[in-house]
């Protein structure tokens, strides 16, 4: 059935929004101060993790590296042996 004008059936309101997302619940949350200091609950987070950086805990630290100046690379060595692939019965008397 096509569009036709004034169809009672279209939903004229449209797609019911959506709540907000988890990040922006997240930022919103963060931009607050933190019990009516000097500083954002996001400054509070990042103090802490580097006092318990400073402490010794080791993902603190693993973090605050990561953060500050990305993962390490990782290599991966994929090298196989070297196996012939045998397409028909002459390339097999070949490899041979």
């Amino acid at each position: 059935m096509p569009f036709s004008k004034g169809d009672p059936n279209i939903n004229r309101a449209g797609r019911p929004k959506k709540g907000e997302s988890l990040p922006d619940l997240l930022e919103k949350i963060l931009a607050e101060s933190k019990d009516g200091g000097e500083f954002d609950k996001r400054e509070a987070l990042c103090r802490k993790m580097i006092e318990l950086a400073f402490d010794g805990e080791s993902w603190a630290l693993r973090e605050v590296f990561d953060r500050l100046y990305g993962k390490p690379k990782q290599v991966v060595d994929q090298t196989t042996r070297q196996v012939a692939i045998v397409i028909d019965g002459e390339d097999a008397e070949a490899s041979t």
